[in-house]
């Protein structure tokens, strides 16, 4: 997805695409169709265990969300919350999951260093604001329940000190989360794409796959390449999902959100926004996240503002609202870039990943896709091979399909619209 005039920062001065191949092969053992996160991780995975793989996008490489989030990472929260889990799941099971999170972290880290992938990996920790005084406890509570659970490390930050993490007095308070930080997703993207290419892997862009038929043990594909024989065959598409990749376009839906980038802005104005040059976030239903960029000189805000599928003037109206909430005094700054994009929601909030319908995948992010993505595109890419270490605690969640998925996006969306009513009514009762 992207509308004329969309300016995507993560987009300039990122570095140069690996080469990509204009036609595909006639035979692989793996066919992986989608150049994101997801694909590429698992892409580089197979190809260094001696597997053809061939990385299959309608676009460019990493044209989704791979180049168009936020580059925040952490241990992912589930949007159930805890309470929510423990319902769904039982404690134990709930704990499980959550420490799945801080396991994604850990392997990106070490992927990260290991591969020596310059992408600004910094670990700045992330603030937490509470919009009332009612979620403020509510996050209190939270924090000291996954200390002792699964030792998320974090602390609170009461209203009274704010200000030495947010230039704002918006908030009641908050926690910060020091297992959060940030990276340059577009050059997180290139380095993975680099090294599947350097293992072997062939990347095909653009070139789309446009139907998948089974021909006895083996998929034949039909891309606008021609066809290719493929013996495995990965789904990677996410929230890009469509008819090429049928199997996981039934089970997500696609939901548009939006970014954009305040700046250049000096150091002075820089160092009021954000202190400590953290990670930001916020409670309620449908919140806001922001961040500086990793040179320093601009804010990055993201979220589900305003109405979908509108130009980018219109965005950057509904973004400026949101952000003169919190920030006032960028009541004037100049935006530089606004771009748009989809992420990829469950009905149970949970990524998955494992083999249906015939073919691999994995996807489902629900928001929190740079940590998790490649976490599981690896632990997907084991299980194809038989290795040790493929299990998560998310291998049992059934991932079925989307019943009256036609309609789906737009009750998604009609669902936000009613979330955004909410979090109004609250603002606006709040002392």
């Amino acid at each position: 997805m992207s509308f004329p005039g969309e300016k995507n920062y993560w987009l300039e001065g990122a570095g140069a695409v690996p080469d990509t191949a204009s036609h595909p092969p006639t035979k692989v053992d793996v066919a992986i169709v989608g150049a994101g996160y997801t694909g590429l991780s698992a892409a580089l995975h197979l190809a260094r265990a001696g597997r053809s793989v061939a990385v299959f996008d309608a676009q460019a490489v990493g044209f989704g969300a791979s180049s168009r989030n936020g580059g925040m990472i952490g241990p992912g929260l589930h949007k159930l919350g805890i309470s929510g889990l423990i319902k769904a799941y039982g404690e134990e099971r709930a704990i499980a999951l959550l420490r799945e999170g801080l396991n994604a972290v850990d392997h990106l880290e070490a992927f990260i260093d290991a591969e020596n992938i310059d992408c600004d990996l910094a670990l700045t920790g992330r603030f937490r604001g509470a919009r009332t005084q009612a979620q403020y406890d509510a996050l209190l509570r939270e924090c000291d329940w996954l200390r002792a659970k699964i030792d998320l490390p974090s602390y609170p930050v009461p209203r009274a000190a704010q200000r030495s993490e947010i230039g704002s007095d918006f908030y009641r308070g908050g926690v910060v989360y020091e297992r959060d930080g940030g990276v340059h997703p577009r050059k997180l993207l290139l380095g993975l794409a680099t090294r599947a290419v350097q293992a072997g892997a062939q990347i095909i862009a653009p070139c789309a796959v446009t139907g998948i038929q089974p021909d006895e043990a083996r998929k034949v594909l039909n891309t606008t390449g021609g066809k290719v024989d493929a013996r495995e065959v990965v789904l990677a598409t996410n929230g890009y999902s469509d008819k090429g990749s049928a199997a996981l376009n039934r089970r997500i839906v696609p939901l548009e959100t939006g970014a954009c980038a305040v700046g250049p802005l000096s150091r002075e104005q820089m160092a009021d926004l954000s202190p400590k040059g953290r990670m930001h976030g916020e409670s309620g239903r449908v919140f806001m996240w922001y961040r500086p960029t990793p040179d320093g000189r601009s804010f990055i805000f993201g979220g589900r503002f305003g109405a979908g599928n509108v130009s980018p003037q219109a965005r950057e109206r509904a973004y400026r609202r949101a952000i003169c909430r919190v920030y006032p005094q960028l009541r004037d700054a100049p935006f530089s870039h606004v771009w748009s994009g989809l992420i990829a929601m469950t009905a149970d909030h949970s990524p998955h990943f494992g083999h249906y319908d015939g073919v691999w995948m994995a996807g489902g992010y629900n928001g929190s896709g740079v940590t998790r993505s490649l976490y599981f595109g690896t632990k997907l890419a084991r299980r194809m091979l038989g290795e040790a270490d493929a299990e998560t605690a998310f291998d049992s969640l059934p991932f079925k399909p989307q019943p009256f998925r036609t309609f789906a996006p737009w009750g998604a969306s009609m669902l936000v619209r009613w979330y955004q009513m909410q979090d109004d009514r609250e603002l606006k009762a709040r002392d």
